[in-house]
C-alpha cells in the first residue's frame, strides 16, 4: 500500500509557484475585476474548470460573470473584462477569443506560465504562474499541467478574499447568491 506523502510535494510546488506571483499583477487583476461591467472567462480542459469555478464565485460576489461558450453568454463589449486561463498562452481558440475581445475594446487578463505568448501579447495584464505545462515537463514533478491548474485555482480563490473586502460582501451574502436550483 502506498503512503500518502505526495501531497507534501504538491503543496511545496504550489508554495514555490505562488510565491513568484508579482503583487502588482495581482492588484491590477483585482482592480480590473472591480472596474468591469461584466466578466467573461475561458479556458480549455482543466483550466476551463478553474475558469468556471471563478465565474461562479464572481456571481456569488454580485459581479456579472459568464463562461464563454455557454448558450446564455451575452455579447462582450467595451468596459467588460475577459479572463483567459491558459498554461501555454497559445491555445489557438483562446487566442482568437482574446483577439475578438480586444477588437471591441475589452480588457484582457491572462493567467499563464508563458507571459510572452500569443495571448500574452494581446493581454492588458498577465499573471505569470511559473509551473510546468502539458507541453513542458520542466517546472513540476506532477504530470501534465496539474501544477498550473492548481496554482490558478488557489490564486483566484485567494483573490476572491480581496474582492470580498473591496466589494464589502460577506460570506452570508455569497451564500444568498449561491445557486438555489441544484
Amino acid at each position: 500500500m502506498a503512503e500518502l506523502t505526495n501531497y507534501r510535494l504538491v503543496l511545496d510546488e504550489l508554495d514555490s509557484t505562488l510565491a513568484h506571483v508579482e503583487a502588482e499583477q495581482a492588484q491590477a487583476f483585482v482592480q480590473e475585476v472591480l472596474n468591469a461591467k461584466h466578466v467573461f472567462v475561458a479556458g480549455k480542459g482543466r483550466s476551463g474548470f478553474v475558469a468556471n469555478s471563478f465565474a461562479m464565485r464572481l456571481n456569488q460576489l454580485g459581479k456579472s460573470a459568464h463562461v464563454i461558450g455557454e448558450s446564455t453568454t451575452p455579447s462582450i463589449h467595451e468596459g467588460d473584462l475577459f479572463i483567459v486561463i491558459s498554461g501555454s498562452g497559445s491555445t489557438e481558440h483562446l487566442r482568437l477569443l482574446a483577439d475578438k475581445a480586444k477588437s471591441v475594446g475589452t480588457q484582457v487578463v491572462l493567467l499563464s506560465t508563458k507571459p510572452e505568448s500569443p495571448i500574452g501579447e494581446l493581454a492588458n495584464t498577465v499573471i505569470e504562474l511559473p509551473a510546468g505545462t502539458k507541453h513542458d515537463a520542466e517546472g513540476s514533478a506532477q504530470p501534465l499541467g496539474s501544477l498550473f491548474e492548481q496554482a490558478s485555482q488557489i490564486l483566484l480563490d485567494s483573490l476572491v478574499l480581496d474582492l470580498m473586502k473591496e466589494l464589502d460582501v460577506s460570506e452570508e451574502t455569497m451564500q444568498q447568491n449561491h445557486a438555489n436550483l441544484e
